[in-house]
């Protein structure tokens, strides 16, 4: 059983999010050879203030 994890910053509109999930186990499906059945695919999000890229949140405002 394939299980999938994605992590995103929150923001994204939910039917984007939902379509990334159904292509993702579709994707998943056909590469591995997996009934559809059987791909699990989870979505984490997270609030901006709970993400970073080295010292910088998502949250802070953009470089000067």
């Amino acid at each position: 059983m394939p299980i999938v994890h994605i992590t995103l910053v929150e923001g994204r509109d939910d039917a984007l999010v939902e379509n990334c999930i159904r292509e993702v186990a579709r994707c998943v499906s056909d590469q591995l050879r997996a009934p559809i059945e059987t791909v699990r695919v989870m979505v984490n999000e997270l609030p901006p203030s709970r993400f970073a890229v080295g010292d910088r949140l998502k949250s802070d405002p953009p470089a000067s």
